[in-house]
Order: C-alpha cells, then structure tokens, then sequence
C-alpha cells in the first residue's frame, strides 16, 4: 500500500480534506457531505457537525494519502470516521435562504441591532461570492465584503474556489456589520427585493489591521474582487493604498476580471448595446428593473450619487413604461447604463443636467474626462437652482396606509371627497346647468399587492393610500377549495403591474371602510373616460368576474361573456361557473344600507315548480328546482364519492364534501364555522341545512362535482314583514312557517329580487291550486299573523288583502298578540330591516 506524505490545508465537509502533496498538488481527498453548511440545507446530522469540528485539529497537520482507497492517514491512524444516521439538528440562519418574501424582514431586524457591532465567526462555505460563517455552532451567517466586491465573473475561474479552500476556508474572521444591499430576484414569476448583509472582514489570526488585509489583498491580487465605493471611503489609508497598489497591479497583468482587457471590453460594449428592453419598475431614481424579451434585469446607475422621493419621481416620469438601450460602460469592467430609445437621451446626463444627480469621483469606471463633463453640467445646474438645488422642491407624500395611524386621516379625506361630490350635484340643481362629472382623482399606483389590492397616492391630498377595486371577485377567496385558482389571482397582480405600476390613473372613490382602513372605487387609464376602466380589461382576460350589480353592469358583462367564450384566464377551469354560481347565491340578512332603489321588480314572473328544503327562520329558507335530472345524477355520484381528507387547517369557507349525520350520505358542503376538536360546522350548499360534522366525515371537492350549479337558492316571502330574531314572537312564528314549507312542494314565482345580495323575495302556491294571489302560502301566513303586509313595496298587490291583516290584528293573532305592533308602525323596525 502506497502511502504518499501530504499536509492537510483545510477541512470542505467531514471527512473531506484539502491537502497538498510534496509536489505541490493540490487533491480533494473523501467523499464528505454535498452542500454541508450551505443556505440550502440548514437540517443537519448532529454527529456529522460533531465530526467536523473534531477535524478541525488536523488542519495544517503532515499526513499520509493513500491514493487507492482516497483515504488521509496520521501515525498509522484512519482519519475519516463512520457518520450514523442521528437526530438532525436545524441551524438558525441569518441571511436569505430562497429569496422568499418571508426572509427579508428577519435580515433587517438583524442589522438594526447589530450594526457596527462585531463577533467571532468560521468561514464554513461559499456560494459564489456570498460567503457563510458558522457562529457559536448554531448559526449560519450569510454575507458579503463591504470594502470590495467578488466578482460573479471572475470566480467562475476555478482558481477562486483553490484559493478560497486553500487559505480562507476554517479560518476564523472578526465580522463587524455595516448594513445590506439590496439584490432583485424574480421569484415565482415576482420580483423581490432583498436584503444581503454586508461586513467588514479581517482574519483574527492577522495581528493588525491598520496597514493591510490579507484576506482582500488575496482576492484583489488574483483579480477576483475589485475595491467598492465604501472601501474607498472607509479603509484606512495605508490599508486602501496597498490594495489600490494590488489592484492596478492585477489589471496590469490581465488577472481574473481584469483578464479580457480594453479592446475586448470595447467589443463588449458594442455587442451589449444591441439589448432594448422597457422600463417596468424604479425601484431608486438610479436603479430599475428592465423587461428584454429573454429576462427581467436591474440596472443601477453606479456612476452617480442620486436620492431622495422628488428624485424618484423625477424618474419616474422620465422613464416609466419607455423602451430604453441597455449599454456598457467603463473601460476596466462592464457597468450598465441606459439611453432612450425614442431620443437617445442619455439617463445619467440628463438626472445630472437638471440636478438630481451628481457624480461620483474617483469611480473605477469613470475617466477623468467624462468626471469632468458630469461636473460642468452639475455646476449649470446648480447656477439654474434646479432639482435638488431647488428652493421649492414640493414632492412630499404621507403613509396613511397603517391600520392604525392612518385611519383618522384617511376620513377626513373621504369626507372632503364626498363633499366635492355633493358639491358638484348641489351646482347643477342650483343652475340647472348638466355638469359633467369630474369627481374622478389623480392618483398614482404605488404598489401591486396580492388579493387585488393596491397601495396609491392620491396626489390632490399628497397621502399615500390602501385601495381595491370595487364589485368584482378575487379568485383567492376560492383558493381552500380549488387551489390552483391562486395561479389566476398571480396572473391578476402580474397583469396589474404591467398595465398600471407607477403609472398616473384616474380613480372614481366610492367607499372607504374604516375598519380595513382601505377605500374602494374604479380605476380609469383617461380621465372621464369609462371605456378606459380597468375592470374591464380584467374581466376581458378571465382574471376576475362580476360580483355586484353596477350602473356599468352592461359592459362588464359583456367583457366577462367574451372571456369565457374564449376559455381565457380562470374559464379555462371547469368550476368556473359553479364558483361564480356559488359567489352570487351567497345572500346575508346582516344590516343593509339599502332603500327602495336597492330592489328591482320582476317582470317577467314565470312559474317554477320547486320543493323547499330548510327553513332556518320566519326570514329566509332555502328552495331548490323539484326536478332537475342533472342534479339526481350527480347526486349518485358524489353518494360513491369517496372523501379524499381535507388539508388542514381547514378554514371558514372552504368548498368540500361532507357527509350527512343524520341519513349518512354525503354532499356538497361549505365549512361556516370551526370548533375543536376537528368538528365543524358545515351548510349543504345544495339543500340549506347545517350540521356538525367531524373532520373524518369531511374531503375534498373534487372539480368533476362542479358542473351543475348549487342547487339551493336563499329566499323570503314576498309583500310581507317578519318579526326580526329578537323579537319574542320569532320563534314560534318560525316554527309556524315550518310546518307550512319544509320539504313541501310548491309552484313559486320571483316577484323582485334585492340587488346587493341576489336575495330573492318570492311567492308559494300549492301546485293543485290555481295561479292567483289568494291561494298563496303568503297570504296564508297573513291571516295566520305570522306577518304583515310590508308597506315599504311600493307595488305591493297585497294591500288589497288588508281586511285579513285587520282582522288577525283584531283577533290578537300571531304577533298582534304582542303590544309593540298594535300602534306604532316604526317599532317593528329593527336592525335587519332592508329599507328606510
């Protein structure tokens, strides 16, 4: 067996050493583990951490290799050991793992407390230029170098990873915190911003800091890292001399990123500036993200100091939404600027000409020559007193977004909008002149959340702003029952932001909710233009549908019917029109603020033979079509269904199947209420009934069982008024009513139909009596006292049996047995009333 005498330079993994031999040959010797200690695999063997830090003392220690069996010998002695599958331990990390939303807020925090404050750490592993330090055994932290930057580039040579194994890795640095730089990633089809937490890094072993750092003079040296703008600033001089000394010396030698030289770096330039994209988003007024036909990049203008909102703004309006040439720059390394491509104008010239940017001296990539150009045009600008130079710079928003300190101020804004609206109507009558309407606002679209909100500045009351459009869905709410609806509420955001981030708009306010703190209206691309509303084109591509009825109803309709001919966005799913279905028979007896205008007569009253199937109160029951063979057959369907379990937490409104306590079969079902103990309160969405359920009688609905619509329709006796649920008569008035409908068959026309909740009022016949007024269960329950006639219809063709409410209230029936509907009319009026 040939033993060959080594040095053991470092430890990759357990088990897996770097040495070198005594030709000077640098060899990975073992197995070991993939990825250990990286961002992606936090879960770790509790033995094989115990391992590795035993390793740790053979470092720099003379071995033996033994090249046929790839195994590390000292005195005789194996050095690698057998790792038994053990309890994993999971390491905290401080840093982004997968560029989650989630991630970014814990970095932030970090740096708060620790900035400027130093510890102790091992340099563990490194993923291109983010390096990962171990701290107290526990913890993985995630950074960069503050005072020079790794080159993606350049460490593509495989000489950075040798000389990153061979002096850096074990090795223990002073880690003192500075802050974070934003990096931008497209994540499941988003961009995120996030934060990288950068440091100052010097070896412990390095005696003094003052005259160098060996640990930036190995990387610089070898061209695999350049000094920043930071480094400049804050290295001490003797420390920033002699890595400037190694830097020059790197470019002169066409090291690393410096390798291709000035001509090649030419032939660079040329070749990028061919890529033409459009400026989707600014993130600072120096810094954007741009959309080429292959990717999304961010571009910052590196060559100049520019800050502020009235900057960004600046921008903002310069850029947003422009085709732009992308260019390279700089004649050491590649640096991107842009140009527009309708005029050429270049972005940096012109933030500098009218004075919102100046250049950064000394910069890399900045030549003498154009420094001095960028001063002389901050020089006139500043003589202009333009941009910032600018006594009366005017961009000031307030965040009125919080839920809680933004709520006052944002009811004095809706009042002051509603004043200027009822000023405009209070003009026309006094002059009897048709104003048109200009109550519509100036906004700006900050931000494109989820669920279809947005964040606006309303720049009338310079107050930035929660805001949803009103009357149409989000395909969210229906994500517990079918999940993959959440990929059209994406393609809603990512339309969203294509059509309108950072872009002006017109806003039609027409509600705000104190309690969400958010206001509600319609977006317009013109001003008073309604062809422009963006409603429409949402609905136009499948990414939502109508939930109320609107004064603009007709051509929303229309839009929705032309997505669903053409299966666009979410009509491409077979619940579609089951889910819609669903959403408008979800009817409520909560408060309204509605009044006669809020219901519409039915005109055409035909007669549908149905069978009622709940009765929940003398207010609302539930009635379903008597025959409707469709129904039956999926009815026997879902009967042999079998209930695939519920992923948990099971949340309030969830679609599913459920199966029945008192017959044992299963049906349609929406989950209303949880308790513990995994029972749920359930409605059977095709009947009307409740019942409590246990998590087991529960599963999901599968898309196959949405073709036929839900079957029960909430509704209430025409022309009449019930006592409310407080009142002390309503319960043995609905016990009354019971005995009248449950799972009785009856013909039944809509006589008007309420319009903020889809509630129909309807009238009940039994089906061997003819079709007339008299022989109705209505009137039945009139002369029973069970209620009264409902004065508010205007068109109420009951008032003609007011002799049988005379005489019940005569008699002292039903609730004229009860004082407080002898006399005063208004005090049977209570909370549930539906008009004024």
């Amino acid at each position: 067996m040939a033993l060959q005498p080594c040095k053991i330079l470092s430890l990759i993994s357990p088990n897996q050493f770097l040495i070198q031999t005594q030709q000077q040959k640098t060899i990975v010797v073992g197995n070991g583990i993939p990825n250990f200690l990286m961002r992606n695999k936090l879960n770790i063997n509790q033995k094989a951490l115990d391992i590795y830090f035993q390793q740790f003392k053979f470092i720099n220690k003379e071995a033996s290799y033994i090249p046929k069996t790839n195994q590390l010998q000292i005195n005789g002695a194996e050095l690698q050991e057998d790792i038994p599958d053990e309890t994993e331990i999971h390491l905290k990390l401080i840093g982004v793992q997968n560029e989650e939303p989630k991630q970014t807020q814990p970095v932030l925090d970090f740096i708060k407390q620790y900035r400027n404050k130093s510890l102790n750490a091992i340099l563990v592993s490194f993923e291109e230029n983010i390096l990962n330090f171990l701290y107290n055994k526990d913890t993985l932290i995630s950074l960069i170098p503050s005072a020079i930057y790794i080159d993606e580039f350049a460490i593509q040579d495989q000489g950075y990873s040798k000389l990153m194994q061979k002096e850096w890795l074990n090795k223990e640095f002073n880690i003192t915190f500075k802050g974070t730089q934003i990096m931008t990633v497209n994540y499941q089809k988003n961009f995120i911003h996030f934060p990288i937490l950068k440091a100052d890094l010097y070896p412990t072993s390095q005696k003094s800091n003052e005259l160098n750092n060996e640990f930036y003079s190995s990387l610089i040296s070898n061209g695999y890292a350049f000094i920043t703008d930071w480094g400049k600033l804050n290295l001490s001089q003797n420390s920033f001399e002699l890595l400037f000394y190694n830097q020059e010396e790197a470019k002169k030698n066409n090291l690393g990123l410096w390798k291709n030289g000035e001509l090649d770096r030419r032939m660079l330039n040329s070749v990028s500036s061919q890529i033409i994209g459009q400026i989707v988003e600014i993130i600072e007024a120096n810094q954007y993200l741009i959309k080429t036909d292959k990717e999304i990049l961010t571009i910052k203008l590196d060559r100049i100091f520019i800050e502020g909102l009235e900057a960004k703004e600046y921008a903002r309006k310069l850029l947003i939404g422009k085709q732009v040439h992308i260019l390279q720059v700089g004649d050491n390394m590649p640096l991107q600027t842009i140009q527009l491509c309708d005029n050429n104008l270049d972005i940096e010239e012109e933030l500098i000409v009218n004075g919102w940017a100046t250049a950064k001296e000394n910069h890399p990539q900045l030549s003498k020559f154009k420094y001095q150009q960028f001063q002389q045009m901050n020089l006139l600008a500043k003589q202009k007193k333009i941009g910032q130079y600018s006594s009366e710079l005017t961009w000031r928003i307030e965040d009125q977004t919080d839920q809680k300190q933004g709520k006052s101020v944002n009811e004095i804004i809706w009042s002051s909008i509603q004043r200027d609206k009822q000023s405009l109507k209070q003009s026309a009558m006094n002059t009897g002149i048709t104003i048109k309407d200009d109550t519509q606002l100036e906004v700006l679209i900050d931000k494109i959340l989820p669920n279809g909100q947005f964040v606006i500045t309303i720049l009338k009351y310079h107050s930035m702003v929660n805001f949803t459009i009103q009357g149409i869905a989000k395909l969210s709410e229906f994500a517990t029952s079918f999940p993959n609806v959440i990929k059209y509420e994406e393609q809603r955001q990512q339309f969203s932001y294509k059509i309108l981030m950072q872009r002006n708009a017109w806003i039609n306010f027409e509600s705000f909710n104190i309690l969400e703190n958010m206001f509600y209206g319609k977006i317009y691309e013109k001003k008073n233009n309604k062809d422009s509303d963006f409603t429409i084109q949402l609905l136009k591509e499948g990414l939502t549908f109508i939930k109320n009825n609107t004064d603009y109803y007709s051509k929303y309709e229309e839009a929705q019917k032309e997505a669903e001919k053409l299966k666009k966005g979410f009509w491409n799913e077979s619940y579609a029109q089951f889910i819609i279905d669903f959403s408008q028979n979800k009817q409520t007896l909560k408060k309204q603020i509605s009044n006669q205008g809020n219901i519409y007569k039915n005109e055409n009253q035909q007669i549908q033979k149905v069978i009622v199937t709940a009765v929940n109160d003398c207010n609302e029951f539930y009635l379903r079509t008597e025959i409707n063979p469709e129904f039956e057959e999926l009815e026997i369907q879902i009967e042999n269904a079998a209930l695939i379990p519920l992923k948990k937490p099971v949340k309030k409104g969830t679609l599913c199947l459920a199966r029945f306590s008192e017959d044992n079969r299963i049906y349609r079902a929406q989950v209303l209420q949880a308790f513990k103990n995994d029972k749920f309160l359930i409605k059977f969405i095709d009947y009307g009934n409740n019942d409590e359920v246990n998590y087991q009688d529960m599963g999901v609905l599968p898309a196959q069982f949405t073709n036929v619509p839900q079957q029960a329709k909430l509704c209430s006796l025409a022309y009449l008024r019930f006592p409310p649920s407080s009142h002390e008569f309503a319960e043995e008035a609905s016990d009354l009513l019971r005995e009248l409908l449950l799972d009785q068959q009856f013909n039944s026309k809509v006589a008007y139909t309420e319009k903020s909740s889809n509630r129909q009022f309807v009238t009940l016949q039994p089906q061997d009596k003819p079709d007339e007024l008299q022989f109705t269960i209505n009137k039945i329950a009139l002369e029973q006292g069970l209620g009264r006639i409902d004065n508010r219809v205007l068109y109420n063709p009951f008032k003609e049996f007011k002799n049988c409410e005379i005489e019940a209230k005569a008699n002292g029936i039903g609730i004229w047995g009860f004082d407080d509907c002898l006399d005063d009319e208004k005090q049977f009026e209570d909370e549930f009333d539906y008009y004024e």
